[in-house]
């Protein structure tokens, strides 16, 4: 196995991990176990409006993975996006706790798919 393949399979297992992280987390939102987090928090983050267009959403949300030192998502809501963020190569993917509280931080505190940050 190259070294370049090698850093792929790696890649591929990162994702997958983190997709199913995600599963588990949108199961604990639906649920009712993630404080004030909803799905409908988590959908207002991704596609930036907060009630259904009458006639449906015509652009259909998707999931991007993207390695990034910050592991907060993000979402570009012009595509109903969702940007989930991989470990780069340098880094772990954190326990369920630590990651699980950076998504309840990022839909509880977003405009327009951004982490909003107030310094007061």
């Amino acid at each position: 196995m190259t070294q370049a393949s090698s850093r792929r399979n790696t890649k591929g297992r990162t994702w997958t991990v983190t997709f199913v992280k995600f599963v588990k987390y949108l199961r604990e939102a639906a649920g009712g176990r993630r404080r004030d987090v909803t799905l409908a928090k988590i959908v207002i983050f991704v596609t930036g409006t907060e009630e259904e267009p009458v006639l449906g959403i015509q652009i259909k949300p998707s999931i991007a993975f993207q390695s990034s030192l910050s592991l907060l998502p993000t979402s570009n809501t012009c595509i109903n996006r969702l940007n989930l963020t991989i470990p780069d190569t340098t880094q772990e993917l954190p326990t369920d706790d630590i990651l699980f509280s950076l998504f309840d931080y990022a839909f509880s505190n977003s405009f327009f798919g951004l982490v909003w940050f107030n310094f007061k």
